[in-house]
């Protein structure tokens, strides 16, 4: 069996016609070790979505080669997708089913048809056996999230796509998923997940491919990427708090205003944000954070005074 999960190579894809035409990738190649998370990180028009669509069978690429568990993706597109569990950037749950018909549609949609007893156990597996018969518009958006992360493995996949999957949750929920993520991982299962946060890459990933305007620019570990680029995590959050009277923050190096927005320059940025989060609490605030006045985890230089 092949050590690779998926290999793609010399892979350029296109979207829109005419004028609206868009070149999203411009001859990306890069493989991914079976059992790895693998990390898709850029910003938003980098080419993730793209080239996780083309590696689903999705969008049909203009060259290239994309091979998944030693399928040939472009020849036998649907075999390729029996693979695959997919988690999209939105959750895209229907409203009106509950959590335990929502595993049932999703499922048989790749001809699988879980017993009972299999969809109470992806639902324990996630913390959703009280959620089984409640409707998704009912359901949080932490709940959202770790039930589309069941639907994704209710055909039992060898490889999971996660499309940003905690970019609209708070830091609580964010890193509940983050467990959840890595007990994929130890199950065996190989994890592809794009993101905008380099503490989530760093957090989660063995390697990560930075993908900027259709191009892979580097590709390796986050700490040697960090490393190598000479950056600093920074967290910005919308919350007014008094820096001289807060506690020291674990990891963090430096605190300051920029207008109406907090930056924290910091070597922990998870022990960070954890901390920030408590603080918040005790001054009131944490609904602040958890409502999307946080904004994450951006890098920039430790040169670098302002973003």
């Amino acid at each position: 069996m092949s050590k690779l999960a998926i290999a793609i190579h010399d892979v350029r894809a296109h979207y829109g016609k005419g004028q609206q035409r868009v070149e999203a990738l411009k001859g990306v190649s890069l493989d991914v070790q079976r059992g790895e998370i693998f990390g898709l990180l850029g910003p938003n028009g980098a080419g993730k979505t793209t080239l996780l669509s083309c590696i689903e069978g999705l969008h049909h690429p203009d060259t290239g080669a994309i091979v998944v568990a030693s399928i040939d993706v472009l020849r036998d597109p649907q075999r390729a997708r029996r693979k695959l569990g997919i988690q999209l950037q939105s959750a895209a749950l229907i409203d009106g089913l509950t959590a335990t018909e929502l595993i049932e549609v999703y499922a048989a949609l790749y001809e699988v048809y879980p017993s009972r007893s299999r969809i109470l156990e992806l639902l324990e597996q996630f913390a959703l056996v009280d959620q089984a018969h409640r409707r998704a518009k009912q359901m949080s958006g932490g709940q959202q999230q770790r039930l589309a992360l069941a639907i994704a493995l209710s055909t039992d996949p060898e490889i999971v796509l996660l499309d940003e999957p905690t970019g609209s949750l708070d830091p609580a929920a964010r890193r509940e998923v983050w467990r959840m993520i890595r007990t994929l991982k130890n199950q065996g299962r190989t994890i592809v997940i794009t993101t905008h946060g380099m503490d989530e890459a760093e957090s989660l990933c063995g390697r990560v491919a930075i993908l900027d305007e259709g191009r892979i620019v580097a590709c390796d570990s986050p700490h040697r990427l960090i490393a190598a680029a000479d950056v600093r995590p920074v967290l910005k959050a919308t919350v007014e708090l008094p820096l001289d009277a807060l506690p020291p923050l674990p990891g963090a190096l430096e605190m300051r205003y920029v207008g109406e927005r907090l930056e924290i320059e910091t070597a922990n940025p998870e022990a960070t944000l954890q901390a920030l989060y408590t603080v918040a609490q005790q001054y009131g605030l944490h609904r602040c954070l958890a409502s999307g006045h946080f904004s994450g985890i951006i890098q920039h230089s430790a040169a670098q005074t302002e973003t």
